[in-house]
């Protein structure tokens, strides 16, 4: 009966210490060898970072609970001079837009990605140096709390969650370009070194098609690159693909329904409203209609089935405005434009329950 129930225990999304100080502690577990397969299964996901995908089993994918939907955060960001610690976050299904709890720390330029109903926020610029600090928000509570610090400075950074992992890459460290790569594991904490990129890129953006890791894009201190490279953890190597049509730094990437899509962005002379999309099963590049609007230093993510684009710098200035694209129609519109304007923004989709409810509650 025992196992009848444990079997039903996510216990590798379990924290470590939680699983060693506890769980392997219980005589429930120690005398009953289906159970203690279970804890061993636990133990190797944990253990074996790297190789989660193929350890994936109903135990390791979190459940989604009913009720939660999804909403879009924007984190960050600048305007003029100022650096903001501000963040607010938007209901698809009223069009609006409500200020969520700032920050612990001023961010631009910043890494932002979901994992697992919390809202991770890495690195970036404060206005006078490029930051290693982390912090995550907590939906529920409406609150933010900082987390271990990369092991290296890092602004204008590419980053996506994958597998359980938050993976971070290139960027820049407050004296040159970089191309190397880490990656943090919520379960323990820890950040740990991965094999760098084959070429250094700031203002890169990173995501993640078919288990691998995309990189496109940025700048390498002397050239903008239309360059793309992929990312395969299970075999721990950087493998060069099909260039973009345009160099882009500081685009929008977002992976969509097999597709990686990449918009806007500054190709060295001018920001750009334009877009193209990646289809890995043809290896090919394809132009998407145009935005409403030249962005840079925007984000991109993808939500409900569709694709939105939201600040950054049209050019001469930042930008609140937000649009979606509509995949099927290969269109765009325009949503409600955020509270206040954000160049070098970040943003990221979660999946939540009564956030407005909780937002009243905290914020009164």
């Amino acid at each position: 009966m025992n196992s009848q129930l444990m079997v039903h225990v996510r216990l590798p999304l379990v924290n470590r210490e939680f699983l060693m100080t506890r769980v392997d502690n219980e005589r429930l577990i120690r005398d009953n060898s289906e159970c203690r397969e279970l804890l061993l299964e636990a133990m190797r996901y944990h253990l074996a970072p790297e190789r989660r995908c193929a350890l994936s089993t109903t135990r390791t994918i979190e459940r989604k609970p009913k009720g939660a939907d999804p909403y879009l955060f924007a984190v960050g960001g600048g305007s003029l001079f100022a650096i903001h610690s501000e963040c607010e976050v938007y209901n698809p299904k009223t069009d609006t837009w409500s200020v969520i709890a700032p920050m612990l720390w001023r961010r631009s330029r910043s890494g932002v990605t979901g994992l697992r109903r919390l809202l991770y926020v890495v690195g970036g610029y404060d206005g006078n140096s490029d930051l290693a600090t982390a912090e995550c928000y907590n939906p529920l509570i409406n609150t933010w709390n900082p987390i271990t610090p990369m092991g290296t400075k890092r602004s204008c950074l590419g980053i996506c969650s994958f597998d359980g992992l938050i993976y971070v890459c290139g960027g820049y460290d407050g004296a040159s370009c970089l191309s190397s790569m880490e990656r943090y594991d919520p379960l323990t904490g820890i950040w740990c070194s991965c094999p760098a990129m084959n070429t250094r890129r700031r203002y890169c953006r990173i995501a993640v098609v078919e288990n691998c890791v995309y990189a496109l894009g940025g700048f390498d201190s002397t050239n903008y690159q239309a360059s793309v490279e992929r990312f395969d953890p299970r075999e721990g190597t950087w493998a060069p693909i099909p260039s973009m049509s345009s160099r882009r730094s500081s685009c929008g990437v977002v992976a969509f329904e097999e597709h990686l899509f990449c918009i806007g962005g500054n190709d060295g002379t001018m920001c750009m409203s334009s877009g193209e999309k990646f289809n890995v099963r043809r290896n090919a590049w394809e132009p998407i209609t145009a935005m409403h609007n030249r962005r840079s230093t925007h984000e991109v993510v993808a939500m409900d089935g569709f694709i939105y684009a939201l600040g950054g710098n049209d050019g001469s200035s930042s930008l609140n405005s937000v649009e979606k694209y509509d995949p099927k129609l290969n269109k765009w519109s325009v949503v409600c434009s955020m509270s206040i304007r954000r160049s070098s923004v970040g943003g990221a989709v979660l999946d939540c329950i009564n956030i407005e409810y909780v937002l009243k509650q905290t914020m009164s």
